[in-house]
């Protein structure tokens, strides 16, 4: 096999959660162009009937399907679909996540009903996920956790959010080496500032403010997007990474840690 095709994914089937919008979006179409055939999963129906569209203008099958993460029953229906329609499962990007009402909390007010929220979508549905989706892995596969730099430093109002994706990266290692033995391999990535819906939601300010905010903290001197995050994602699931596991890659312009 030359280098090239060591980052071709052809006859894959890969899945996508919160893959409606954002970093999901950008990695399913990035998984696409490098020849998988995509499932996206989110909670509105039209998001993931638009990206399969996307994903079909590639020339990869694509298909979409509405579920909650957070719904303990949602995730094995929605890959037990993709085994029966696709007949395979090969990789799962853990994608969504974040913050559901958009609000920052700083950990001294914060109510123990909102820790478990924010706990239960940045960790236990990955974890939820990749365990699923090991299951119905016949070949070996590829598991993709996607987290946050503010893994690796203080977040005040979001540092349970910051917690759960520390945690992540400690259950991806225990993952990768257990789920050796099946071919299996579990990585992080970890975006650092993108501007996506969620973030300018959060903040309350405009896709250019946040821009102009933050472009002069990154050595790089601009923000990323989810097609930076896409290149890292296909690296992770393609053939060039088969003897990587249990490791995470921020994908941040070089922004401090």
């Amino acid at each position: 096999m030359g280098m090239y095709e060591n980052f071709r994914l052809d006859g894959q089937v890969a899945v996508v959660t919160g893959g409606g919008r954002g970093i999901g979006r950008g990695i399913a179409l990035g998984l696409a162009e490098c020849g998988a055939d995509v499932v996206v999963i989110a909670r509105r129906q039209q998001d993931v009937d638009d990206v399969a569209g996307e994903v079909e203008a590639r020339g990869q099958r694509g298909l979409g399907i509405s579920a909650d993460v957070m719904d303990w029953d949602s995730v094995p229906a929605a890959l037990d679909r993709v085994v029966s329609e696709f007949g395979r499962l090969d990789i799962m990007v853990n994608n969504a996540g974040g913050n559901l009402d958009r609000k920052m909390y700083a950990l001294p007010d914060i109510s123990i009903e909102k820790f478990d929220e924010q706990l239960h979508l940045n960790m236990k549905t990955k974890f939820w996920g990749s365990q699923q989706a090991a299951k119905r892995m016949q070949n070996g596969g590829s598991i993709i956790n996607i987290i946050s730099i503010a893994a690796h430093k203080p977040s005040p109002g979001f540092g349970v959010y910051s917690a759960a994706n520390m945690g992540m990266i400690s259950m991806t290692r225990t993952l990768a080496v257990e789920l050796a033995p099946k071919g299996i391999t579990v990585n992080c990535l970890a975006p650092g500032i993108i501007v996506t819906d969620m973030l300018v939601e959060t903040m309350n300010i405009s896709s250019e403010q946040a821009q102009q905010m933050f472009n002069e903290q990154i050595p790089l001197g601009r923000t990323g997007t989810p097609e930076d995050c896409a290149a890292a994602a296909v690296f992770f699931a393609a053939p060039a990474s088969r003897w990587i596991t249990g490791q995470f890659i921020d994908v941040a312009g070089g922004q401090p840690t």
